[in-house]
């Protein structure tokens, strides 16, 4: 995708037409009119939308298209973790003796790589084969639920964000379903 099409002023209708499925609303904000999808789900509202993150590589700033899905939870600094696909780097942070969580399913345990400041509560998140299923089939991106607040402030001090980031924008009807579904499995588990 070009990063025109991110900001295109005049949206396709996937984002609106899904949100309008699940009982939500997709609202256009921002530079671009880019579109913000707020789902109620069981006393949460899960927030699905477009970021652009600029990188700097050398003297250029590229800009970086994801898609997020999150909403706020209680926060429990006990209940704070970490999902990501395992690759090349997290294999060699292994073999250097870096710890991750493991669920005692090899299938899974090779492909993901958990964190958490509770190894028993991310064990028992992912107890649920279903669950891993799901994410064997489904998952990309990194998930974490995590401590948002900054150098200076917190901006929700009660609160921790519990976020899905998949590289790229999301205009598949079928690969939004099921992000969305995973991700509303997982709020399902650690709420």
């Amino acid at each position: 995708m070009k990063i025109a099409e991110f900001f295109r002023s005049e949206p396709d209708d996937t984002w609106p037409t899904f949100a309008k499925e699940l009982g939500g609303t997709c609202t256009a904000v921002g530079f671009g009119n880019q579109s913000v999808m707020e789902i109620p789900h069981g006393g949460h509202v899960i927030r699905i939308e477009g970021h652009v993150t600029m990188i700097m590589t050398g003297k250029v700033m590229i800009p970086v298209l994801s898609t997020r899905f999150s909403t706020t939870l209680p926060s429990l600094p006990a209940h704070r973790f970490s999902v990501s696909r395992a690759n090349f780097a997290s294999s060699v942070a292994q073999w250097f003796g870096a710890l991750d969580i493991h669920v005692d399913d090899a299938t899974f345990d090779e492909a993901f790589v958990l964190k958490g400041d509770t190894p028993d509560l991310v064990r028992q998140l992912f107890a649920d084969e279903a669950l891993r299923q799901q994410y064997l089939a489904h998952f990309e991106g990194q998930l974490h639920r995590h401590d948002d607040a900054g150098t200076f402030h917190d901006p929700t001090p009660d609160a921790d964000p519990l976020a899905l980031d998949v590289s790229g924008h999301i205009d598949d009807p079928a690969r939004l379903r099921a992000l969305y579904d995973l991700f509303v499995a997982t709020l399902d588990r650690v709420s």
